[in-house]
């Protein structure tokens, strides 16, 4: 999907991301992880201003939300050893 530089880094090696709030914060989107993905500044750009940002963020949302939930039920496993 990316079209973008997935591949390239900063000076530092970490990979060149932005975060992005899905549901976006000026249309009182929520500030929380479940409605957030770090993505490349092309993705960024086309989730935004592109013609087909309607269906990457559908994408996007259940993707977030996906990874979020795996985050917190392997956060309350750990928790319960």
């Amino acid at each position: 999907m990316c079209t973008g530089q997935p591949a390239d880094v900063t000076d530092h090696g970490e990979p060149i991301l932005e975060v992005d709030h899905l549901e976006n914060r000026a249309n009182w989107g929520r500030d929380h992880p479940s409605q957030m993905i770090a993505l490349c500044p092309n993705c960024h750009a086309t989730k935004t201003r592109g013609q087909t940002r309607a269906h990457l963020r559908n994408l996007l949302l259940t993707e977030a939300h996906s990874r979020h939930t795996t985050w917190t039920q392997q956060a309350h496993t750990k928790s319960k050893i």
